[in-house]
């Protein structure tokens, strides 16, 4: 019997074509951060700085969010005192559905590791809706000054307290001094959250969204004496970039060693 190597190569291309098609499917919706502050909008308070700051720990076109003593509860204007605004930063509309993903990398400071040298927190937002209204915020972020002293990454998931909403620690490892991944995905699943390439927490889709309608970026100014009176209190820089080259999933190298490995030992089968 005649062994078609020609066809057993198509069938493996044809099959990995296929995987990565599939995989490439998902819409990363994530502006380009090169043109911050172009297109992005205040939301709830803006912060002392949100812009390009260009070239930072070797990536380009970093989105640079500096919260400072301009945004400190004492010095905005009257009925924007309170805690609400102590979030600040912008939003840019964005549009997806399932399987499509808000996306970007955060570089944690070794300072951040200790409140003591001042209170961080920066998250990534996504705005979620049904095609008629807003439903859900789900956030992944970074702080050094969760509930009892918590420093890492959380996720903020609004079934938690019975429907309130309420953060949840990560406790996963992270890169210190160096970049971290971070990723919201709507799915089948719900609204998953990535830290650097794994699934890590799940929040079950309670509210019917069906859709990303915006992206927010922000940082937390904890200069409020009222609410943070024993915060300390320095100016910081949040420094985001555009998520990096996501590579192959592993199923689909897998697909392609075993594809690849087909060929070559029906290759030796005809040789012999």
């Amino acid at each position: 019997m005649k062994l078609d190597i020609t066809g057993l190569a198509c069938a493996a291309a044809f099959s990995i074509a296929f995987a990565i098609g599939t995989t490439a499917s998902a819409t990363e919706l994530m502006p380009g951060f090169a043109n911050v502050p172009t297109g992005w909008t205040t939301d709830r308070y803006d912060p002392d700085s949100f812009s390009n700051v260009g070239t930072y720990a070797g990536r380009s076109d970093v989105l640079g969010i500096g919260i400072g003593s301009n945004g400190a509860a004492a010095n905005r204007p009257g009925g924007q005192s309170s805690q609400f605004y102590d979030t600040q930063g912008r939003q840019h509309a964005v549009s997806g559905g399932m399987g499509d993903s808000i996306s970007a990398d955060l570089y944690v400071e070794r300072a951040w590791s200790d409140a003591a040298n001042g209170a961080v927190r920066t998250d990534m937002w996504g705005v979620m809706g049904d095609g008629t209204s807003i439903t859900d915020y789900p956030i992944i972020g970074f702080t050094n000054s969760g509930a009892s002293g918590y420093v890492g990454f959380q996720v903020w998931d609004d079934n938690l307290n019975a429907g309130n909403g309420g953060w949840f620690e990560l406790n996963d490892p992270y890169n210190v001094d160096g970049w971290n991944s971070l990723s919201i995905r709507l799915d089948a699943t719900g609204i998953v959250y990535t830290l650097n390439g794994i699934d890590i927490y799940t929040q079950t889709n309670s509210f019917g969204s069906t859709e990303f309608d915006a992206v927010i970026m922000q940082g937390y100014n904890f200069d409020d004496i009222v609410n943070f009176p024993n915060a300390v209190v320095t100016p910081y820089t949040a420094h985001w970039s555009n998520a990096q080259v996501a590579t192959p999933e592993p199923a689909t190298l897998a697909l392609l060693g075993t594809g690849l490995a087909g060929v070559f030992a029906a290759r030796r089968r005809r040789k012999a």
